[in-house]
């Protein structure tokens, strides 16, 4: 029997949502490897001299999403998009999407490396998991956006999940500023949770491709300029890049800009709830390279924190059920 026009276009469907359910799993496994590189570049000279912890954190940032920009400029160069980058950065969408760059970048990102530095790249990514919840509760502080059971309970579990995370540090641990790296990695969350609320609608109308390029790149101009100086950091910034250094930072900016990349491409196939689920899977994607990279045996609480924490961020970001059935499923 012939098939239907029908059931080729469901197929066709069933095929690029497939695609993009593939492409999310890879943002998450990719950020994921990005923090593993990003834990093992701060304990390399000049990043591991406690005496300037926090300013190498900072440089590290500065420089790995400088080099993150300059890899999606080169895909978009590649893809023939440029010519749309300077247009979307004088348009009204992009005043959202520079708001977002901060939040992002000298808020979220600082934060994610400080953390990574003192509580180790395991902690910080369960933590920084989280970030849905805490965009959910600012979207219903700032836009009135209502809060039904399910997200609730979301939220609740993050909370919870954060908690076991937190509540005990690792034994034997190298990282003696631990609780002040969870602090940290909160700051992340809730910079990157900032983000979700003032820039999700400029995602939605920019190409997604030049968006993420353009908040790269302001993220980027906003360290040398305003966040490197203020620390006084130039020196350090020079010291950095020492040659085996420079291919850790090479490596983080591929796997960063490709985990960026592969999002926005599963997010306008797939769906926000479906893409975001698998997104977040990323913290057990840090457990486990860093136990077969470096060694890191995770301790329970931060197994059983993370489980809660991804869960609960599921459950924010759509009913579970729905996003398990591709042929009914719709945002």
């Amino acid at each position: 029997m012939l098939e239907t026009v029908a059931s080729l276009t469901l197929k066709r469907d069933l095929h690029y949502a497939k695609r993009g359910i593939g492409n999310c799993l890879i943002s998450g496994i990719t950020w994921g490897m990005d923090a593993v590189l990003l834990g093992y570049l701060l304990t390399k000279y000049p990043f591991n001299d406690p005496n300037t912890a926090m300013q190498a954190s900072l440089i590290a940032a500065c420089i790995h999403t400088g080099f993150s920009s300059f890899f999606i400029l080169l895909y978009n160069f590649y893809t023939g998009k440029t010519k749309e980058f300077g247009r979307c950065l004088f348009s009204k969408m992009g005043v959202l999407i520079i708001i977002s760059a901060v939040l992002s970048g000298p808020v979220a990102m600082s934060g994610y490396l400080l953390g990574i530095n003192m509580a180790g790249a395991s902690y910080t990514a369960v933590i920084t998991s989280s970030y849905p919840a805490i965009g959910t509760i600012l979207a219903v502080m700032f836009l009135k956006e209502k809060l039904n059971k399910r997200t609730l309970i979301g939220i609740l579990l993050c909370v919870a999940g954060a908690i076991i995370t937190g509540y005990v540090s690792p034994t034997n641990t190298v990282h003696s500023t631990f609780y002040l790296g969870v602090v940290f990695a909160f700051i992340a969350a809730l910079g990157w949770g900032l983000e979700g609320v003032f820039g999700a609608y400029a995602m939605d109308v920019v190409d997604p491709e030049i968006a993420i390029s353009v908040r790269q790149t302001v993220s980027f101009l906003m360290y040398i300029f305003f966040v490197i100086p203020f620390i006084n950091g130039f020196e350090l910034l020079v010291h950095s890049f020492t040659a085996s250094n420079v291919l850790v930072l090479i490596a983080a900016g591929i796997v960063c800009s490709v985990s960026y990349i592969s999002w926005y491409l599963g997010l306008s196939m797939t769906g926000v709830g479906r893409a975001m689920a698998l997104n977040i899977t990323y913290p057990i994607w840090v457990i486990i390279l860093d136990w077969l990279i470096n060694g890191v045996h995770a301790s329970p609480n931060l197994i059983i924190g993370c489980l809660v924490i991804v869960f609960g961020a599921i459950l924010v970001s759509g009913n579970p059920k729905g996003m398990l059935t591709l042929r009914e499923y719709k945002e």
